[in-house]
């Protein structure tokens, strides 16, 4: 993009600014885009990660439910074989979901975590866009006063040609 623009800047030593407004205004855009799509998929993480607590909380309620009733079956000595291997495999159930129950406040945690980096991260963005947006803006003002000055330069060098002529 913008080749002459380009050329003419390394030319002029950096008289001509390298990139043009529009396109610096594009890049801190594009920046920002991209600041808030990370942000996104953090939100999105920490919702599916608040939805997999809320199905683990589920089914450890429902299997504390069921070991009570098992047990209720166990103390009244009427069970059978089958219902002693499901009871063992309840409790063990049981136990696991006990884990994961104690991994959940780990979990919320590290959701908060990633949701301040994220809210972070587009923030400073958000000013690297605003300060990109504020040069160009800057460079493009001084450039256009340099042009001033070169065209002003030129039309009272040809009114002084012109007068020399005539």
């Amino acid at each position: 993009m913008g080749l002459i623009r380009k050329t003419c800047s390394i030319a002029t030593l950096g008289i001509v600014d390298y990139r043009s407004q529009k396109e610096q205004i594009r890049r801190a855009e594009k920046a920002q885009r991209k600041a808030e799509k990370q942000l996104a998929g953090v939100a999105a993480a920490r919702a599916a990660t608040d939805q997999r607590l809320a199905v683990a909380e589920d089914q450890a309620r429902q299997a504390q439910q069921a070991a009570a009733r098992k047990a209720e079956q166990a103390k009244s000595g009427k069970m059978t074989r089958r219902d002693r291997r499901r009871a063992r495999a309840a409790q063990a159930r049981e136990s696991i979901e006990g884990l994961v129950g104690s991994a959940g406040p780990a979990i919320e945690e590290r959701a908060k975590d990633l949701s301040r980096r994220a809210r972070k991260a587009a923030k400073k963005a958000q000013k690297q866009a605003d300060a990109a947006a504020k040069k160009a803006r800057k460079g493009v003002e001084k450039q256009g006063r340099r042009a001033k000055r070169k065209v002003e330069e030129v039309a009272r060098a040809a009114s002084d040609l012109v007068d020399e002529h005539t």
